[in-house]
């Protein structure tokens, strides 16, 4: 039996991280308090204690759609098209008349709004129902990168997907001998530089975000040095921020989310712009998004 190293031995072994440099900055994530949260003073990293806690095959085992809080397909679409809208904006003419693979594909959020445009799709979705709703709604959809050995694609793209990965190194090689000459791959992360993290350090959030299964939360510099170490080249990287001012205020005013939803009349399209952009300068957004060529 393999053992996969723990996040801290993963980051070692890249360079990004050592032992003199590591802080804890909680002794337990939201589901669990036998999991401390770890954060490297050079590189900013933020990662778990330890990743045994967790197993390949626990994504196949998963039943229904409880991982969404959802009870069906359309459930898990509406709350996640938002993002999904986002990211077909950003991605849309990358995938157009293209081999497409979409790792970790959840139901199809992002897939469904480009399906007109990509030349194929595959879907990797290693969730049983979520990979059987994709059949369903007519997609190619596999459980892991092994069922596609041989195969080419022109873009892969890895949404949310890179922090959940016990050996996230392996992974890209995979990635990488899947992809043709000139690919592009894209990976979408939480950004350990988030404001809420960082600057404002604010404990509710920080009680919040932290969650057992988010092995590492990266920064520009260790997605990068990540990628460049499984064989990728021009690596790019831009902030995201997925939650607006709004939300923000109302995690400094009563340390609870959602202020986006609720506070909807701090928000307008310019001011939320601006707020990503100002973020985007400061390197604090809550995502980075990563983009390179094999």
């Amino acid at each position: 039996m393999t053992t996969v190293p723990s996040p801290q031995e993963i980051l070692t072994e890249m360079g990004l991280c050592s032992p003199a440099t590591i802080e804890v900055i909680s002794d337990r994530v939201r589901d669990r308090d036998d999991v401390q949260v770890l954060r490297c003073q050079r590189s900013g990293v933020i990662f778990l204690s330890r990743s045994d806690h967790l197993s390949a095959a626990q994504w196949t085992e998963q039943s229904g759609f409880g991982y969404w809080s959802a009870g069906a397909r359309e459930d898990v679409l509406a709350s996640a098209r938002t993002d999904d809208e986002r990211r077909a904006d950003m991605f849309g003419d990358l995938v157009r008349n293209r081999r497409w693979l979409d790792v970790g594909a959840g139901v199809g959020g992002v897939i469904e709004q480009l399906r007109s445009v990509a030349r194929e799709i595959t879907a990797v979705e290693p969730q049983p129902q979520a990979r059987e709703a994709l059949l369903n709604s007519g997609y190619r959809a596999v459980r892991d990168l092994s069922n596609l050995a041989g195969e080419q694609f022109d873009v892969v793209t890895l949404f949310h997907v890179f922090e959940h990965l016990l050996d996230p190194q392996a992974t890209l090689r995979q990635v990488h001998e899947l992809m043709s000459t000139d690919g592009r791959v894209v990976i979408e992360v939480p950004h350990a530089r988030d404001l809420l993290l960082s600057l404002l350090k604010v404990e509710a959030f920080m009680a919040f975000t932290f969650w057992s299964e988010h092995l590492i939360l990266h920064t520009r510099e260790s997605l990068t040095t990540f990628l460049e170490k499984a064989g990728f080249r021009d690596v790019s990287v831009q902030g995201v921020q997925r939650y607006p001012l709004a939300n923000h205020l109302r995690w400094l005013h009563s340390s609870e989310p959602g202020g986006h939803e609720t506070w909807r009349q701090l928000r307008s399209p310019g001011l939320d712009q601006e707020y990503q952009a100002m973020l985007d300068r400061l390197d604090a957004t809550d995502t980075i998004v990563a983009t390179a060529r094999v």
